[in-house]
């Protein structure tokens, strides 16, 4: 894509320098079937300024042409190109990564808060039997009760 809009720009510039050319040309036919100009000196002041004009168009043509040989090198983002695809691997691993360590805080906070609710509900019975924990287990660990959970943080919030 880049190679060949640096080919229709080296184009134009080929194209603006046959125009500067077909002017000078031009000045100069007009300069010679005037015979009422008798000052020579206008005229060649005028070629030599035209000329130095279209000396410097050139340059500065060939200046840009250079520069745009040698720019060349890009990196082109397309599905094939191989920077793109390192960087969109390299994102998605990120993203894997940081999805994983969210959920293991998120368990790990869920954890914390279980803790401290069965924390508090030891200390509200007082004293705790075998039953007691084995009921604590139950409703946390092994058959997970989302009500029963609900309503010893309801208790634990009137005490």
């Amino acid at each position: 894509m880049n190679t060949t809009s640096n080919e229709n720009i080296l184009m134009m510039f080929e194209e603006i320098n046959q125009k500067l050319d077909k002017s000078n040309l031009q000045i100069e036919k007009i300069g010679l079937k005037q015979p009422e100009i008798t000052d020579n000196e206008k005229i060649a002041k005028l070629k030599s300024v035209m000329e130095i004009f279209h000396e410097s168009r050139s340059e500065k043509l060939d200046e840009i042409g250079n520069a745009i040989q040698k720019e060349k090198r890009k990196i082109e983002f397309t599905p094939t190109s191989m920077q793109a695809l390192i960087i969109i691997f390299s994102l998605l691993a990120l993203l894997v990564t940081l999805s994983v360590w969210i959920n293991s805080l998120r368990n790990q906070i869920s954890d914390y808060s279980d803790n401290d609710l069965k924390y508090r509900y030891i200390q509200m019975l007082g004293q705790v039997m075998p039953e007691d924990l084995a009921t604590i287990d139950t409703i946390f660990y092994f058959n997970r009760d989302s009500k029963r959970i609900k309503a010893l943080r309801k208790q634990n919030r009137n005490f």
